[in-house]
């Protein structure tokens, strides 16, 4: 008996291989088979004390186990020529583990590009959702990535022992192929009739999907565009992994919302809606993927339709997750009273603090839900309850604060962006405040963060206070001032202050532009939801000029904008 080896990448042909080679008189192939692994479990015993003992007392060894089993599973097959069907005889530990026991191993593995294998899969399971499927299942596409990358490593290691067959031209020249087989393995070359090709006889049942190992009776070419099957971006995600013709892997831990962040980090935002108009076409449940296409359509001038999707991040906690949970319905216009929740961060609620004003201009009382310290600030103009407490107040309605846009129904051009918070100490002229950073536990922090010394640098020779607090202050140089910034009522009179500030996108930054102060605030390529619409305005502060991030990792051309920026400032009020 001549043991061989049949493996390959899943969906690649290998059960169509296994039934034209039972054609050969002389030839049994087999079913997927149990053999690989009960040799992997044998060599693992005596690797181990039982192993040893067992091979003390009775006389065995390793290699008469390995022996047993082999001729035990075929031991009912008088075929001189057996092909071991299973996967792992791809990995380089079995080859290796079989290369103490057997002389010249011969594995014959199918393979296809990763898309391809991909979409075959989807076509005989058909999902209702494709992307789901492959990128939320992990089930669906490791034992795809598995076994290629088996193959793959044991290829490298063991040329001489492997021969790849390629699907198409097992499909396009199905004889070439087998007399290439017979050449590998040393017996005469067969003519194979490829109008009758036998059934296969695997169980699907054991898998669960019908028709997954179904076999036509004649060779034909596949009868469906794979790349229809998967869409444009699955298909681009997912292409290359061919090491025999060598092109680049695949992608194997990211996925399309992944993709997505990665394209907007480097400013690609053309890709990036490219990629949000496929997750919509082929994920129109997903939460995450409606919640980026609502920045997307912000960038694009629509604010009140990208609202209505930035809604579907709540369920993903994108705002904190302040849902204070009332059995009231959500204000939709009407006059009574409202609770306003403010949602999100510190900053999120002193940019919402402005939607209580327009709640009373249209003839509501209003009552604020917020973070406890920055109740004193906003109960200056409103009742104020905090948010544990919020449920115990009476209210018609409620509002949750970063869903506000929808029942105002406001586009940009609706934003008012005069101060809605008055300053509590006179200017210091000149005087410049400034913060290099902001809460180190934003989920995008990596991505705003730049080096303090590119802003010490930039202000250097001014008038400048340290607006900065926590272990971050600990960087500021010796020749600027900290101020006072132990609570929020502190840090209110230090930004009065400040006739400029010059901040991070932080909550320093949101209080400042709502106090009317001049605010800079540097911001990365892939910016916060209120400056995603392109430009160095916003609408939503008056005060505001945003200094951007041109190129992902590259900070100096902002603070170089600065730098001149303030030089002119000097210049100007030096001529004045």
């Amino acid at each position: 008996m001549k043991l061989n080896f049949l493996s390959s990448m899943p969906r690649s042909g290998s059960t169509l291989l296994k039934c034209l080679l039972n054609q050969r008189p002389d030839t049994y192939a087999s079913n997927t088979s149990n053999l690989c692994d009960m040799i992997y479990a044998f060599n693992l015993l005596f690797k181990s004390n039982v192993g040893s003992r067992l091979g003390e007392t009775d006389g065995l060894s390793n290699k008469d186990c390995v022996e047993v089993l082999q001729h035990k599973r075929y031991a009912n097959i008088d075929s001189p020529i057996i092909f071991d069907k299973g996967r792992g005889w791809a990995n380089p530990e079995i080859i290796e583990i079989m290369s103490q026991f057997q002389d010249d191993i011969k594995i014959v593995a199918t393979v296809r590009p990763m898309n391809e294998c991909l979409a075959s899969l989807v076509k005989i399971v058909n999902p209702d959702n494709v992307y789901e499927f492959l990128t939320q299942n992990n089930n669906a596409t490791k034992q795809f990535f598995d076994s290629y990358t088996d193959l793959k490593h044991s290829y490298e290691k063991y040329p001489d022992n492997i021969l790849l067959i390629e699907y198409h031209d097992l499909v396009n020249q199905t004889q070439e192929q087998l007399n290439r087989i017979s050449n590998f393995i040393g017996v005469e070359k067969f003519t194979h009739d490829l109008n009758n090709i036998p059934p296969s006889t695997e169980i699907d049942t054991i898998w669960g999907i019908k028709d997954l190992h179904k076999v036509r009776p004649q060779v034909s070419k596949q009868e469906y565009s794979a790349r229809e099957i998967l869409g444009e971006i699955l298909w681009e995600h997912y292409s290359g992994g061919e090491f025999w013709n060598d092109k680049p892997e695949p992608s194997i831990k990211e996925n399309l919302i992944d993709l997505q962040l990665a394209a907007g980090v480097r400013g690609d935002f053309k890709e990036g809606w490219k990629i949000a108009q496929q997750l919509e076409k082929e994920t129109p449940t997903c939460q995450r993927a409606a919640f980026n296409r609502g920045w997307y359509l912000l960038q694009q001038g629509k604010l009140l339709e990208g609202h209505k999707l930035l809604d579907c991040g709540r369920p993903q906690d994108v705002f904190g997750n302040r849902h204070i949970g009332t059995a009231q319905p959500i204000w939709s216009g009407e006059e009574g009273t409202v609770l306003l929740n403010l949602e999100g961060g510190l900053g999120d609620q002193i940019k919402s603090y402005r939607w209580a004003f327009d709640l009373k201009e249209r003839g509501n009382r209003v009552v604020i839900s917020c973070s406890p310290e920055l109740a004193p600030m906003f109960a200056e103009n409103f009742p104020v309850v905090e948010h544990d407490a919020a449920c115990s107040v009476y209210h018609d309605y409620w509002l949750p604060s970063m869903s506000a846009v929808v029942p105002f129904g406001y586009e940009y051009e609706d934003l008012k962006g005069t101060p809605y918070i008055e300053r509590t100490a006179d200017v210091v002229p000149g005087r410049i405040g400034v913060r290099w950073s902001g809460n180190p536990k934003f989920e995008h922090e990596q991505h705003r963060f730049f080096p303090a010394d590119l802003m010490f640098e930039a202000v250097k020779g001014y008038d400048c206070v340290s607006l900065q607090r926590d272990k971050d202050a600990e960087l500021k140089p010796e020749w600027m001032t900290q101020a006072d910034v132990s609570d929020w009522a502190a840090t209110r009179k230090s930004i009065s202050e400040c006739e400029l500030v010059i901040t991070s996108c932080t909550s320093v930054a949101h209080l400042a532009a709502a106090m009317g102060v001049e605010t800079w605030i540097v911001v990365p390529v892939l910016s916060y939801y209120l400056w995603a619409l392109p430009g160095d305005v916003t609408p939503y502060y008056d005060s505001v000029t945003l200094f951007r991030q041109q190129e992902y990792g590259s900070w100096e051309e902002p603070f170089a904008k600065i730098r001149g920026q303030l030089q002119c400032m000097h210049m100007l009020k030096t001529a004045a």
